[in-house]
């Protein structure tokens, strides 16, 4: 008799693993939300907005016993945001541009990762009164968020994430030598697609 041909060994399907770096792209809105006060008048006014915002990021996860998965990740971004407002003079608020550095921490459920994040955000705050650039100056705060992301194979990855930014609020000696205080922060909401080496 022949002898009977060897069935194929099925192949070996590996858990998905979140370990590992990754990089990517993502865009979205920046609902955005500025303040002036000037003391001695008083004026107080609010510049509110939404613009474009997107960039890309860059990361590393850590998928623990349990399914944990904490990560590191950085991003940097550009932002349309403008309002202009009257307030005594022709005022014009811009958020050029954004970025930060963040731990994540979530739970995977196979591909499937919520998450949350927060750290330390950055960006510039410029104000031009009547054509001339009163205050422009890059800001340090802080940041904190959520998200979902999902992993179409082992190394394309897709994401949904809204987070928080306030940059605080800070003192100016604009031209005249009046002392104006100003404050920004807004809520970014962004998808993304990362590639995991």
């Amino acid at each position: 008799m022949a002898p009977q041909a060897a069935e194929p060994a099925a192949p070996v399907v590996l858990p998905f693993s979140w370990t590992g770096f990754y990089v990517g792209l993502h865009a979205g809105a920046d609902f955005g939300s500025a303040k002036v006060k000037v003391p001695i008048v008083p004026i107080h006014a609010t510049f509110s907005g939404t613009g474009f915002l997107g960039g890309a990021h860059v990361g590393y996860n850590q998928q623990f016993d349990g399914d944990f998965v904490l990560g590191v990740e950085g991003d940097i971004d550009y932002s349309s945001l403008s309002k202009t407002r009257n307030i005594g003079s022709r005022v014009n608020f811009k958020n050029e541009w954004q970025g930060s550095v963040r731990a994540r921490a979530g739970y995977a459920f196979g591909n499937l990762l919520p998450y949350v994040t927060g750290g330390v955000a950055f960006g510039d705050v410029k104000f031009v009164s009547n054509g001339v650039t009163a205050i422009s100056d890059t800001r340090v705060g802080w940041t904190v968020g959520g998200g979902l992301e999902y992993a179409i194979d082992q190394n394309w990855l897709v994401r949904g994430e809204v987070r928080y930014v306030d940059l605080g609020e800070k003192g100016s000696i604009v031209p005249g030598a009046v002392r104006v205080k100003t404050s920004f922060d807004s809520v970014n909401a962004t998808l993304g697609v990362s590639y995991r080496f």
